[in-house]
């Protein structure tokens, strides 16, 4: 019986197969949609893994913050860290401001970051030329430069390359080292690739509020980040006096940015869906004109003795055939769109585990749920008036 309902069914929608191409079409770009868009936030997800891998999850960021601005940390109370705090494996001081810089003519406004020697190997900073700052640099006129921020104070003829002088305000700086292109860091304050960056004496020179409010740091292999910043509370915290000591992870971040991603992709799933409700729709007004179509063919079977279940039965086979095939290429359609999506972006191609099931699913569910009332419509006409339906 069922297979027979499924072969007729089949033979109906193939007899208005124009129709039922436009339903379809409805339903296979409402999955792919939904599909494409959940393999999209997985794909994001995974990329801002992936970037903070590449920049270590072992990375702490702590700041002194005060109720009347940014506190101070004492710079032996720093030095002493990793003696402390044996969980934290090294650890990089630093202070943040900004100006005017002027080379060869051309000026620009940059940030500025003091820093000591163990900045470049804590935050990950590789050189393109020359070297970083050196602790027998502290009070020698030095600074490097980052990649973009080197590519604006050139030009073709004077490009900006190790030797060079930079003035800020009324020093000049010979340039140490240029770094190469860095990924911009989340746990970073700043963009690493258009800031200039010199020792912390020099930035007192430079900076006009100085403060030295903030440090990078790195845990040691297996080290807990929680325990860590327990205990780094209770060495740096008494010398903060008035300000409070906070401390970022980059698992905490990670967890943060990664629940951002899950509802970012929920809502491009929610606007998918729209399109799925549509196809839907279209189902039902695909139904509906077959059912106005066929009253008389409906008044006969009801007349030889058709259970009105059997008329409600055929129609729904041909919702649900509608919503399977649909479902099928709305697959196909999705995974195309996030290998699309993934060249575009050029992220790692990746796919959600639950992308195609739930995008499938719904889709049936929807069809057969629009398709549902034209077949209990079609179930309940009444016999005497569909034959007399022309």
């Amino acid at each position: 019986m069922i297979r027979q309902t499924l072969i007729e069914a089949a033979g109906n929608l193939l007899a208005v197969w124009q129709r039922s191409l436009l339903a379809l079409i409805g339903i296979v770009v409402g999955a792919g949609a939904v599909i494409a868009m959940l393999h999209a936030g997985a794909m994001a997800r995974e990329e801002t893994i992936r970037q903070f891998r590449q920049m270590g999850t072992d990375t702490m960021v702590l700041r002194a913050d005060s109720n009347t601005g940014m506190g101070n940390f004492r710079l032996g109370d720093i030095e002493a860290t990793p003696e402390a705090v044996p969980l934290i494996r090294e650890i990089a001081p630093f202070m943040i401001g900004g100006g005017t810089i002027i080379s060869e003519g051309r000026s620009r406004n940059a940030g500025f970051l003091g820093v000591t020697a163990e900045f470049a190997q804590v935050a990950r900073l590789p050189m393109a030329e020359g070297r970083f700052l050196s602790p027998f640099d502290r009070f020698e006129l030095l600074v490097v430069v980052g990649h973009d921020l080197a590519q604006q104070l050139s030009s073709p003829f004077a490009p900006l390359r190790v030797g060079s002088q930079i003035r800020i305000s009324r020093y000049v700086f010979t340039v140490a080292g240029i770094l190469e292109p860095a990924m911009m860091n989340p746990m970073l304050p700043v963009d690493v690739n258009t800031t200039l960056f010199l020792s912390l004496p020099n930035a007192r020179r430079v900076i006009a509020l100085p403060s030295l409010s903030m440090a990078v740091a790195r845990l040691q292999p297996d080290a807990d980040p929680e325990l860590a910043s327990q205990m780094l509370q209770q060495h740096l915290g008494p010398g903060l006096r008035d300000a409070r000591l906070n401390v970022l992870t980059a698992r905490q971040l990670i967890a943060g940015m990664n629940s951002q991603v899950q509802l970012v992709a929920m809502l491009l799933g929610a606007v998918g869906s729209i399109a799925l409700v549509l196809g839907g729709v279209g189902v039902m007004n695909i139904m509906l004109m077959s059912v106005a179509e066929r009253r008389r063919e409906i008044g006969i079977r009801l007349a030889i003795g058709a259970r009105r279940r059997d008329v409600r039965r055929l129609f729904l086979a041909e919702a649900l055939i509608l919503s399977l095939l649909g479902a099928a290429l709305g697959v196909g359609l999705g995974f195309l769109g996030g290998i699309g999506f993934a060249w575009m972006s050029g992220w790692q191609v990746s796919f959600s585990p639950i992308a195609a099931p739930l995008g499938a699913g719904v889709s049936i569910a929807v069809g057969v749920f629009f398709g549902f009332y034209p077949a209990v419509m079609a179930a309940r006409l009444d016999p005497i008036e569909a034959l007399r339906a022309e």
